[in-house]
């Protein structure tokens, strides 16, 4: 008996065919995260702008930088001795240790207590008296209550990776991996850090961004040169950015960048 059944296949047609829609569901997700990397991007820019923003707002009412009101477990509402910074600093203008920078960028933040004697608690109290004046979200009143730190709670989570700490850099020393023949950093800033309790150093693998994702977020806000201008680079020579750090390395996929922003 003649057996007449074929075996089925895919013509040439019908592989083109499919080769096209799979090329357009991977092409599709590609541009997906694509938006999702760019709109993330946008959402921390805003952050940054918006946190300036709060600052002069701060200022204009209370006539001091928050984290360094005098008093402001009296003047603030909600607030508690907790939130009035050292006495011995309060008041100075600046957040923190005056020489971050030249102390080698070390964190400065530690727990809040019933009465803050350590200049440190200033870094904490700068977020903490922008929430309670209703000026930010995005962190808790807890940290007047002792709160360990960690992203949402003492501090601000980033919309990119990590999140932001603040202090005040006085110009005597480059951001980590940086050129000392670059612009250095004077004034208050924030920095996106993996973790609130980072040091700004050159370690690798455990930085917050790529170095693509600062080269972004720099050329957005200010001039695109790893270390000049209002938003530097700190991080891993060379995998963060290249040659004299006036060029981002931005080939390379390492965790081995993050970024500092002058916000005042």
């Amino acid at each position: 008996m003649k057996n007449s059944s074929r075996q089925a296949g895919f013509t040439l047609v019908e592989l083109a065919i499919v080769m096209t829609i799979i090329g357009l569901l991977i092409g599709g997700i590609l541009k997906g995260q694509e938006l999702m990397r760019n709109a993330r991007l946008t959402a921390t820019i805003a952050q940054a702008r918006s946190y300036e923003a709060a600052i002069t707002g701060f200022r204009d009412a209370t006539g001091s930088l928050p984290g360094d009101l005098r008093n402001a477990g009296n003047r603030l509402p909600g607030c508690t001795t907790a939130c009035s910074p050292p006495v011995a600093t309060a008041g100075n203008s600046f957040i923190g240790d005056p020489a971050w920078a030249e102390n080698d960028w070390d964190s400065q933040a530690v727990t809040l207590a019933a009465t803050n004697t350590d200049v440190g608690s200033e870094t904490l109290l700068f977020w903490l008296h922008m929430l309670q004046f209703g000026l930010i979200s995005g962190v808790s009143s807890e940290t007047m209550n002792g709160a360990a730190m960690s992203w949402g709670v003492t501090h601000p989570a980033s919309r990119l990776n990590g999140g932001f700490i603040v202090g005040y850099a006085n110009g005597q020393n480059v951001t980590p991996g940086g050129t000392t023949g670059g612009v250095r950093p004077n004034g208050l800033f924030i920095a996106i850090v993996s973790s609130p309790t980072d040091d700004l150093n050159e370690t690798p693998g455990i930085k917050p961004l790529q170095a693509k994702q600062v080269a972004q977020l720099d050329r957005k806000m200010d001039d695109g040169r790893p270390s000049a201008g209002f938003v530097q680079a700190y991080g891993v020579e060379a995998t963060c950015f290249s040659g004299a750090a006036l060029v981002y390395a931005e080939n390379s996929m390492g965790q081995d960048c993050g970024a500092i922003i002058r916000v005042q």
